[in-house]
């Protein structure tokens, strides 16, 4: 028996394991901002527009979830697309709910969302994950607040992109560390 196994393999691999990762990372965001939308809301028609902003995150993640149930896992394009659409929604969130850019403390929501992504999908690919959620946050933060020019604001802003950047960093460390640890327990196999 051929116990050889190639990069396809291990990526498919990864992925069909690390759905998981990314659908729990998504229902604690998605917890998270249940909690935030009804502690923050001052009258019923926020809390209701709020609640859009749940319903949408909560339709994907079911999507994501009860294909797994049913063993149809998503593939990484379906997974590359619900987290762009997460980025989204939590950028909305940000851009929007009361506080607005670097004020607002929703920018949380952007860590389990990178750390879930880094963890399943191979370091180049989060990596371009991380640079497209951190322009758009840096993107945001300038659009809604432009004091981020002062001294305080520019030091709070470099150290989020630098925490947010670690935290990919730690997904894609742990994804070679898991990897490579599949490959020596395959290579130990017995023929």
């Amino acid at each position: 028996m051929n116990t050889t196994r190639t990069a396809l393999d291990e990526a498919a691999e990864d992925l069909y394991f690390g759905q998981l990762v990314m659908i729990w990372a998504r229902w604690f965001v998605i917890g998270a901002i249940a909690i935030l939308a009804i502690w923050g809301s001052s009258d019923a028609n926020v809390l209701a527009a709020r609640s859009l902003v749940l319903v949408a995150l909560m339709a994907v993640n079911f999507f994501l979830h009860g294909r797994i149930l049913v063993d149809r896992p998503a593939n990484a394009k379906l997974l590359a697309i619900a987290s762009l659409i997460d980025l989204v929604i939590i950028g909305g969130i940000i851009a929007g709910w009361k506080l607005d850019g670097l004020a607002s403390p929703y920018f949380v929501l952007y860590y389990p969302l990178i750390f879930a992504f880094a963890l399943v999908f191979p370091p180049r690919l989060s990596a371009l994950y991380t640079l497209v959620t951190l322009a758009s946050y840096v993107a945001i933060c300038l659009l809604t607040g432009p004091s981020i020019f002062h001294t305080i604001e520019a030091k709070t802003m470099v150290e989020r992109v630098i925490t947010m950047a670690t935290i990919a960093g730690l997904g894609a460390f742990y994804w070679r560390v898991q990897r490579e640890r599949r490959r020596a327990m395959s290579r130990q196999a017995p023929v």
